[in-house]
């Protein structure tokens, strides 16, 4: 599993490559938890931001990161805290939660998650009163609402 070798790996530090979302989101739970309490390279936050196609500023916003932080840690080739991590993983593994839900129930045509992700965050969600989903981003029960609002769309419930 990819996320046990960046472990296996974690002499590297700052150069860990980043797993998938997919592999992300399947990856056990215990080996998820062990990576975010490490904290993961910084740079791992570019690849985020391309998958979504977002700026940073807008990636940090979303998440609720200060800029002038990532900006030093990515200078610096540091990791993030836990905290920090733990925010940039969510997304990852709400980006890899689109992908299955595509890849189970889609038609098979190419589909890019990350962008899909990012747009529909931006738009008034009915099941939160109107709020668009990106308000919830930057807290662990906003990214689990969130992520219970993808999984609702499998069976056609939008709660």
């Amino acid at each position: 599993m990819v996320v046990a070798q960046a472990l296996a790996d974690a002499g590297l530090e700052g150069r860990l490559p980043m797993p998938s979302p997919l592999q992300w989101y399947e990856a056990p739970l215990t080996e998820r938890m062990e990576l975010v309490r490490r904290g993961v390279p910084a740079n791992w936050l570019l690849e985020s931001q391309h998958a979504l196609a977002l700026t940073r500023n807008a990636l940090c916003e979303l998440l609720g990161l200060k800029v002038s932080t990532v900006n030093r840690k990515l200078l610096n080739r540091s990791l993030l805290n836990p905290d920090e991590s733990e925010r940039l993983m969510g997304l990852q593994r709400l980006i890899g939660q689109v992908e299955v839900l595509v890849r189970d129930c889609g038609d098979g045509s190419p589909f890019e998650a990350g962008r899909w992700l990012a747009d529909w965050l931006q738009r008034p969600n009915r099941a939160l009163g109107g709020v668009r989903p990106a308000a919830f981003m930057d807290t662990a029960e906003g990214r689990e609402q969130v992520g219970r609002l993808i999984g609702a769309q499998r069976s056609g419930s939008y709660m």
